[in-house]
């Protein structure tokens, strides 16, 4: 379920952080808090960053993902659906 705690445990997993604040995984992630939380990704065709982020999160492995930390830096689309990927 796409809930805020959900996204939240989606994102310190990306990270590889066992707890934290979302001010602090908003920053390594280069997004707003608000955002990551609460946002919803830009409307956009099946190529869009969040189809990426959806797919990067449901078929990649860690080591892929916390590469994707620095790769998509400040790249609010691709987290959100990477988030989305992971509550499903």
């Amino acid at each position: 379920m796409d809930t805020p705690e959900n996204r939240m445990s989606a994102y310190l997993r990306a990270v590889g952080w066992q707890g934290g604040t979302i001010h602090q995984v908003a920053s390594e992630l280069g997004c707003d808090s608000t955002a990551l939380l609460y946002g919803k990704p830009n409307a956009g065709p099946l190529t869009s960053d969040a189809s990426s982020g959806w797919f990067t999160g449901r078929t990649c492995g860690i080591e892929s993902i916390r590469g994707a930390v620095k790769t998509r830096h400040g790249n609010i689309d691709f987290w959100l659906g990477y988030a989305r990927g992971q509550c499903v």
